[in-house]
């Protein structure tokens, strides 16, 4: 349980230390994937986020993250 909070306070602090526009280099702040970067997360996470987060600024990073993987949904 400790790691994860580690992990979770980590992601923020790296968050809080870049530019607004780079979303690719952001690292999740929850979920089984909390501490990883937006681009290292599967396709699968980011279409479900795009679908389900409330946090307008989450699911329009991972919206940014599917249109840079794949060009169709430019």
């Amino acid at each position: 349980m400790k790691i994860k909070l580690k992990k979770k306070i980590e992601a923020r602090i790296w968050n809080k230390s870049l530019a607004k526009n780079e979303y690719t280099q952001r690292r999740l702040t929850f979920g089984q994937f909390a501490g990883k970067m937006i681009k290292e997360v599967p396709l699968s996470y980011i279409k479900w986020g795009i679908l389900n987060f409330e946090d307008g600024a989450w699911a329009e990073m991972f919206a940014r993250e599917l249109q840079r993987r794949e060009p169709k949904y430019r």
